[in-house]
């Protein structure tokens, strides 16, 4: 089983974290995400030294045991630096001392603020979201977008993230089954967007955000 963590380090089900659930396990240090480097970024996980060797040639061009230059597969160039290796390394601690804890605080903020007006994310019971992103659903795309635009007239940062499901985008057009319909997957992305969510959102700044909402609806 291969784990895309991409947006959930730090969160976990039952007490297990997020990356420990597959044969592997793929996550992503890009800037947004919870756990964040200064450029691009990632890590897998595995807990197999089989995995691991596998692992480590593909990311080096697929050098085998005689260096980079013994290709025994086909690769690609995918090193963490120096540098973002040394900015993670703080910022793992932080996540880990108070960042997961202020983003549950600031979501149970948003929750609270909108319960019965809009469609809150739920977190499965056991669960801890790492809340990479806070994502609400509108009534219907109109209202979405109504409330979109108030947003930005306001100068409050605000994303519809995935506008478009997978199967409607072109590069799958020509794949049989992507020729088809699947409208809970059309419906959920004409509704969605999602508000600023970060740890350093400060309960003014995020009053500031809900009131906004609340106007435009």
């Amino acid at each position: 089983m291969i784990e895309d963590a991409a947006q959930g380090f730090g969160a976990s089900y039952q007490g297990r974290r997020a990356c420990s659930f597959g044969q592997i396990a793929a996550t992503s240090f890009f800037p947004a995400k919870p756990l964040g480097c200064y450029g691009d970024g990632g890590a897998v996980f595995v807990d197999d030294s089989g995995m691991e060797a596998l692992v480590r040639s593909l990311c080096v061009h697929g050098q085998g045991p005689g260096g980079k230059y013994d290709n025994v597969r086909v690769g690609i160039n995918s090193r963490l630096d120096a540098i973002q290796a040394a900015v993670l390394l703080p910022k793992l601690k932080a996540l880990e001392d108070y960042e997961l804890d202020a983003r549950q605080a600031v979501a149970e903020r948003y929750r609270a603020a909108f319960a019965g007006k809009l469609v809150t994310p739920a977190v499965t019971a056991g669960g801890v979201s790492a809340w990479a992103q806070y994502a609400l659903l509108a009534e219907n795309g109109e209202r979405r977008d109504r409330i979109l635009g108030h947003l930005r007239e306001r100068g409050i940062p605000c994303m519809v993230y995935y506008p478009k499901p997978q199967h409607a985008l072109p590069v799958f057009q020509g794949l049989p089954r992507y020729g088809e319909t699947y409208q809970n997957a059309m419906d959920y992305c004409a509704r969605t967007f999602s508000l600023p969510m970060h740890p350093y959102l400060g309960e003014a700044e995020q009053k500031e955000v809900i009131a906004a909402v609340l106007e435009a609806l």
